[in-house]
């Protein structure tokens, strides 16, 4: 089939469609208005649509051409009824005798039989409405072009033969099927549209039944809404049960995964504090030996502290405890800050180095932003990167692209991560096994703890990476400029003092542990320091009121009887003066700010010695 014919029948389908289009914009949807006049005007629109058709034909020859006109005709006659097919029938056939040719009376037989074939059979099956078998109208297809096929004899007797093995396949193959699917096609948009109607009716029926229903509904009203709410509450209850399932159940798994990680993150530096406390009591060692070993206590016991305080962060992040503290800071000084604390670390990694990066210029204009976290996120992504990062380089810093964001970055050259694996290296306790690196030490919650100290600033942290390409991690933070206004600011001078005591100066220790009141006690009788312990709140309180001469109290927060907060308040009351340093292990941001209020000074455990005597020098020296 050459490519003009495949033309011609691509219009000869797009004609019939406009015929299935008219069928059911028109004829359908207009059934009240079936009268001589609109059937006349179907009749004229079908027969326009044959002139149509007979103008995009297949040409066999000059005269002989052949379309689905015979198609149209057969399915007007069934769905369309006799007058506007007849009316389809006169102008098709007009049309054909003006064209002329060795083929019109072969087409005006064509017209007449199919028409007439189409006619009789919707008025023979009048049950086709509800049969609609595909056969049916395939039988019928066949019929027609049966007759069509016969129409041969009209042509000159020396092309009639080439004519009929030429159409006879196609005519066969083609127009009997195309019958049959317009058929069905048009069959089908009569039941869709018959079911609207009959849903419609329905609705109606529907309707007058509600309203009839109504006075019985009014009185059953009660009992339906007792039941309501019985059924509601049984729902909630319900559904309150599964949501108590579904913690428990998460609760299990989330408790198994954290013992796991916690037995081996928090057994690893008690093994080296341990075992190197016990060879510096058992083994005769060289200063230089035993500073090394200490070196390796003190190590283990800030890492130990580090997983300690991750935990209880998480904690506080999944109860919503966090509170945002925003400060004026200086960017340069806090990355030179984070820079000079892993500058010692890194150099003993041959293969890697460390780089900060800043804009140029600098900003050296202040923001307000809340340090700690900003810091803790920092030191946490660049940690990451070190653990993760075997040789190359590890890059940090920060950018302002615009004036309403900065963002800041740590970048490395390490065993990077997978596209699909960016998304759950945010989660709790999730470390990347790689069959590239070796499995990694940490309580797998510092990216976890990033991600939600940016959010809770307002920002927002992503990475780019792929596996074996290294990472970068970018924190977008919105920039808010410090203000100038100087009243805003704290700036708290400090005067030298003297750390050692004359020997007249008298502390009370509030310490109801007694391991922190040795450590305590050793500390301070180094600095010349009278101490008096006491061992819960109350004592605390009960000294204080017997005893006049006391200069500082060292107060523990939690402890029996009566609680840090309370006794400084009951101490305040009987001497307002007396300065009340807080010795705690509450050491998060939210902890912290609560003590600051409340007391003259703060000190969290473990305690730092040289700290702890400076801060009670200068207590001691400002209130005389």
């Amino acid at each position: 089939m050459n490519e003009p014919i495949v033309i011609s029948l691509i219009q000869n389908i797009a004609v019939l469609l406009a015929f299935a289009m008219l069928y059911e914009n028109f004829w359908l949807r207009n059934h009240k208005l079936k009268g001589i006049i609109s059937q006349t005007v179907a009749g004229l629109v079908l027969g326009i649509i044959g002139i149509v058709l007979m103008f995009t034909p297949w040409t066999l020859m000059p005269g002989v051409v052949f379309d689905v006109r015979s198609v149209m005709l057969a399915v007007s006659g069934v769905f369309f009824g006799p007058i506007p097919t007849l009316i389809a029938m006169v102008l098709a056939g007009c049309t054909r005798f003006f064209m002329g040719g060795d083929g019109m009376w072969m087409g005006i037989v064509t017209v007449v039989s199919s028409g007439a074939i189409g006619i009789f059979w919707g008025e023979w099956r009048k049950k086709w409405k509800r049969i609609n078998r595909p056969g049916e109208f395939l039988v019928l297809g066949l019929i027609v072009h049966i007759f069509m096929l016969a129409g041969t004899v009209f042509l000159p007797e020396e092309i009639r033969g080439s004519i009929l093995r030429a159409i006879a396949l196609p005519t066969l193959l083609i127009y009997t099927p195309g019958t049959m699917l317009l058929g069905l096609l048009l069959a089908a948009q009569k039941r869709n549209y018959q079911n609207q109607v009959e849903k419609e009716k329905l609705y109606v029926k529907e309707h007058a039944l509600r309203n009839e229903l109504t006075k019985q509904q009014q009185q059953i009203a009660e009992q339906l809404d007792r039941y309501g709410r019985l059924n509601k509450e049984y729902r909630a209850q319900n559904e309150e049960l599964l949501r108590a399932k579904e913690r428990a159940e998460e609760s299990d798994r989330l408790k198994s995964a954290f013992l796991a990680n916690l037995s081996h993150e928090i057994r690893t530096p008690m093994n080296a504090i341990m075992g190197f406390a016990d060879l510096i009591e058992s083994e005769k060692l060289s200063g230089k030996t035993r500073e090394r070993y200490i070196r390796i206590i003190r190590k283990s016991g800030s890492y130990l502290l580090s997983i300690i305080n991750d935990i209880v962060e998480i904690s506080q992040i999944e109860a919503g405890q966090i509170e945002l503290n925003e400060n004026e800071i200086e960017l340069n000084e806090l990355l030179d800050e984070v820079y000079n604390s892993f500058k010692t670390i890194i150099a003993s990694r041959t293969n890697l180095k460390l780089k900060l990066e800043k804009p140029t210029p600098p900003l050296y204009e202040k923001v307000r932003l809340d340090e700690v976290k900003l810091k803790q996120i920092m030191m946490n992504l660049i940690n990451n990167a070190i653990k993760f990062t075997e040789q190359g380089e590890i890059s940090f810093g920060y950018i302002t692209g615009n004036s309403s964001e900065i963002s800041f970055f740590v970048k490395d050259t390490g065993i990077g991560i997978a596209p699909e694996k960016h998304e759950i290296i945010f989660e709790r306790f999730r470390q990347l096994e790689s069959r590239n690196a070796r499995i990694q030490s940490g309580s797998g919650l510092g990216l976890s703890i990033s991600k939600a100290y940016a959010e809770i600033m307002g920002g927002s942290i992503s990475v780019k990476s792929e596996e074996g390409k290294g990472a970068e991690f970018v924190i977008t933070f919105p920039f808010v400029p410090a203000k100038s206004d100087l009243s805003n600011k704290t700036v708290e001078i400090k005067e030298k003092v003297d750390v050692v005591s004359d020997g007249n100066r008298i502390i009370l220790v509030a310490e109801d542990e007694d391991i922190n009141w040795y450590l305590i006690e050793q500390v301070l009788s180094r600095y010349n320091y009278k101490l008096i312990r006491a061992e819960n709140g109350l004592e605390a309180v009960e000294f204080c009121r017997d005893n006049k001469h006391i200069d500082l109290v060292l107060m523990d927060i939690k402890m029996p009887v009566m609680n840090g907060f309370d006794a400084l308040e009951e101490i305040k009351k009987l001497n307002p003066k007396l300065p009340v340093i807080a010795q705690t292990a509450y050491a998060l941001s939210g902890d912290v700010e609560k003590i600051k209020s409340v007391f003259d000074d703060y000190i969290t455990k473990p305690i730092n010695r040289q700290l702890l005597i400076e801060k009670i020098a200068f207590a001691t020296s400002s209130s005389n």
